[in-house]
């Protein structure tokens, strides 16, 4: 081979190399570009826990996803059929690895600590959101669902936005906020009420009123106590609304019941229970709203 045809087939075969690097370099690009598309992709196995919860993966569109939900939620009844694995508080590790889930959501009180601890250990991605006690923190959590399950939020937000609006315009137009007393009682048992710090007090102030009691928390009432708080409306949960005979039963029980406001007009009102459970969601923007009109006499 001639001199002249060596350097020729050096610089062919250099050549060579050069395109077959750039293809090499090419194809780890485009590896490196699958992998995070892989890594980014929306969570297809979720596992809800908590109503309020719930009703916010539905409403970000993300019900395909959902595989399994806790023992508090509430489910559309056209919904499909899903399994229900404990409660929120009390999650048990095997029911939820035999979803095999991506994700866990659920509320601030959603555990017990060492469940989650081996979920992530096994894996499984964690979003614990705090319960919220105002719209702000509603929409907040909103948007970290949104991203979390990447949903647009755009709709909901504006649905969400515009219910606040419309309660705003309505506690305005109460003037002087009503005293509530929200409680949980039983025969031979008392009266327990709900303080601040409660999904029943986020309630109230959603919907117009003012708590009629200021400790933190829940705590049971004596008979006097119940006199001087001078309620103007006493709420329990419609999960006690039969045994409380839609609340003749607390007159019965506690007759000084009857000298309180609330007692003299039979002021009683049973609210959803669901809309109750881990702080403000979609169903207490509308519990909120019946609560406003029966204190305006509506």
């Amino acid at each position: 081979m001639t001199r002249l045809n060596r350097r020729a087939f050096a610089r062919i075969f250099q050549t060579q190399n050069i395109h077959t690097q750039i293809i090499r370099q090419c194809i780890a690009i485009v590896a490196l570009l699958f992998a995070c598309s892989a890594s980014a992709t929306a969570p297809e196995r979720v596992i809800s826990a908590g109503h309020s919860i719930t009703e916010l993966v539905l409403a970000l569109g993300s019900g395909d996803s959902l595989i399994a939900v806790d023992s508090s939620t509430r489910l559309p009844a056209d919904f499909k059929k899903v399994p229900v694995v404990g409660y929120y508080r009390q999650l048990p590790v095997e029911g939820l690895l035999a979803q095999n889930p991506q994700l866990l959501i659920g509320g601030e009180h959603m555990g017990p600590p060492n469940t989650l601890t081996l979920l992530e250990n096994s894996g499984v991605k964690i979003l614990q959101l705090p319960e919220a006690e105002n719209g702000a923190q509603l929409l907040s959590n909103i948007d970290r669902l949104s991203a979390a399950l990447e949903k647009p939020a755009a709709d909901i937000k504006q649905r969400v936005a515009a219910q606040l609006a419309s309660l705003k315009q309505a506690r305005a137009a109460l003037g002087k906020p009503p005293r509530i007393l929200f409680v949980r009682a039983q025969q031979g048992r008392g009266v327990k009420a709900a303080g601040t710090g409660t999904s029943p007090d986020s309630l109230i102030r959603l919907a117009g009123g003012v708590n009629a009691v200021e400790f933190a928390g829940y705590k049971q009432l004596s008979d006097e106590a119940l006199l001087e708080l001078r309620p103007d409306w006493i709420l329990f949960s419609n999960d006690q609304a039969a045994q409380l005979k839609g609340g003749a039963a607390l007159l019965e029980w506690q007759p000084l019941l009857k000298l309180t406001p609330a007692g003299k007009q039979s002021a009683f009102f049973s609210v959803d229970g669901y809309a109750l459970l881990g702080g403000i969601g979609l169903a207490s923007l509308d519990e909120a709203k019946k609560l406003n009109k029966k204190f305006a006499g509506q």
